[in-house]
């Protein structure tokens, strides 16, 4: 017979001291280990997970991890041998949780509820929440109560002081995003990896954001208040719309869809006359990024990836349909196209790029799971920095200060760095999407061809991979299957065709700024707080 799965334990997590409570309810298997709760503990109350811990017993025997205490002088028992089933063995008992000895913030749980198992029940999950966790470091609850009054009260002496040191934002006690919460212990075993203490980033890094602004910006991305005003001007889109590559190419799609219309290929693409036609509705200049296809090679739909994106994406949207082997245009968008309502499209298809395509689909690279989460972060560092041009790095060594857990996402490789990973990802996912939606430009590049004639041997090899290294052959770089015949693949410089591609470096790092169609859909709620 299959083994019983553990029952699942209903706690009610309560910070001590505090007026109105400020209270948690868990639900969380009874099996679970002490180790593995802290870190649960520590996403549904909002702490940040940088100062030590312990849990206490009724009968004062402490638990905790023997890593925080190496001299032993606490005689913690190490919380990941023993099981919350252990410590709680029926409903309304209690355990203490103390986090950060210095502020001493004491967590009363009890159990309320044990619950059967389900197969259909996700945990962890937070079921109730209220009153939001005072900050890190504020000084305990008699300093947290002080904070409160300092910034509610602009005659207070120190309230510019500590609307500073918060990072002159607001702080509502009363605000918790329940889904925000749920989004986060999904990922808690990544962020807490280990069961150690995760460093977070700096105040800086998130560049005037504070932690409810960020919250909002990740979790809901195109309705996030706090960060960005709401209310878009149609007729202002409306003059973008001819700017933006993807909907150059949804517009060629819609023409060609008109009447009876695509028949696809048997494996379900559209035919080489449609993919043609929408190479020169979007303009080959904007295909040529990092994961550009030669034209010359072009066979099918697949070997240009905007336009096989493009198709995909209008599907998802529900722009399009697949009947008996043609490709259809749904009458919902039908209507919208014969309106002229292209901004009430784009902003369809936007939401369904930032919240349904799997990006990683771009690059067909493992790792880097999180990009996707903290992609909107780099609408926020458009909006405050976007305004002149500035390199892609810039952009990229900003995402990685603010999450640096990205780069224990990435897999190991012996020719290359988690860094030079993780910022290769951002560029083929996030930057590049943004550049196809029209919100980022790129400064034009005029590369030098080389002289006739030259001695390609006498160019220096600017490639991080060793010399001889075909690079489509190295784990991770390549968008085809394994097994692929790379002679068959089409070129996927992002150099025009022909050019030698040692003669631009292999560090390309082109400027870019955000576009007018970015600042009339991303303005920021209130006085730019961001640092130069």
């Amino acid at each position: 017979m299959p083994a019983t799965p553990p029952a699942v334990y209903q706690l009610k997590v309560t910070l001590r001291g505090s007026r109105p409570l400020i209270w948690r309810r868990i639900l969380v298997a009874a099996g679970t280990s002490l180790g593995e709760l802290h870190p649960i503990l520590q996403v549904v109350m909002g702490w940040h997970g940088a100062h030590l811990h312990l849990f206490q017993s009724v009968d004062g025997a402490i638990y905790g991890d023997p890593e925080e205490d190496p001299d032993d002088m606490m005689g913690f028992v190490d919380g990941f041998s023993v099981l919350l089933e252990t410590v709680l063995v029926r409903e309304k008992q209690r355990l203490r949780y103390e986090y950060d000895f210095g502020d001493s913030w004491e967590h009363e749980i009890v159990l309320e509820k044990v619950l059967p198992a389900s197969s259909e029940d996700r945990l962890p999950r937070c079921i109730k929440a209220v009153g939001q966790c005072p900050p890190e470091d504020v000084g305990g609850m008699f300093g947290f109560y002080q904070f409160l009054d300092a910034m509610a009260d602009p005659a207070h002496p120190d309230h510019e002081a500590i609307r500073e040191w918060w990072g002159d934002g607001t702080f509502d006690p009363a605000f918790v995003d329940l889904d925000a919460i749920n989004d986060r212990l999904v990922h808690c075993s990544e962020i807490f990896a280990g069961g150690g203490d995760f460093s977070p980033p700096s105040a800086e890094d998130f560049h005037g954001l504070s932690p409810d602004q960020l919250d909002q910006l990740l979790t809901s991305p195109l309705d996030c208040p706090q960060v960005f005003a709401s209310g878009v001007s149609k007729a202002a889109m409306t003059e973008e719309m001819d700017s933006v590559p993807v909907m150059r190419m949804l517009r060629g799609l819609a023409d060609a869809l008109q009447g009876k219309g695509i028949k696809l290929t048997p494996k379900g693409n559209l035919p080489l006359k449609v993919v043609q036609r929408l190479i020169a509705a979007a303009g080959e200049d904007e295909l040529a990024t990092v994961y550009r296809v030669g034209y010359a090679g072009v066979r099918s739909e697949e070997d240009v990836v905007h336009v096989h994106l493009t198709r995909l994406l209008a599907e998802m949207a529900g722009f399009t349909r697949k009947h008996r082997g043609r490709l259809l245009l749904n009458q919902a968008a039908a209507k919208q196209i014969e309106k002229g309502d292209w901004p009430a499209l784009y902003q369809t298809l936007l939401a369904t790029m930032m919240n349904t395509l799997n990006w990683a689909w771009l690059d067909r690279a493992e790792g880097l799971e999180d990009l996707q989460l903290a992609g909107p972060f780099g609408l926020w560092l458009l909006a405050i920095h976007g305004d002149d041009w500035r390199p892609e790095s810039f952009y990229i060594d900003a995402m990685l200060r603010a999450f640096p857990m990205l780069l224990n996402q990435v897999p190991a490789y012996d020719f290359t760095t988690p860094e030079k990973q993780a910022a290769g990802a951002i560029k083929r996912r996030m930057l590049a999407l943004y550049r196809w939606f029209g919100l980022l430009e790129r400064r034009p590049q005029v590369t030098a061809p080389l002289p006739q004639g030259t001695d390609l041997g006498s160019v220096p090899d600017t490639s991080p991979y060793p010399q001889g290294t075909d690079r489509r052959s190295v784990p991770g770089t390549s968008s085809h299957p394994q097994g692929t015949d790379l002679g068959s693949v089409p070129n996927i410089s992002p150099n025009s065709q022909g050019t030698d591609p040692r003669s631009v470096p292999d560090h390309f790092d082109p400027d870019i700024k955000r576009t007018r169609l970015f600042e009339h859909l991303f303005r920021p709620a209130g006085p730019l707080r961001g640092l130069s």
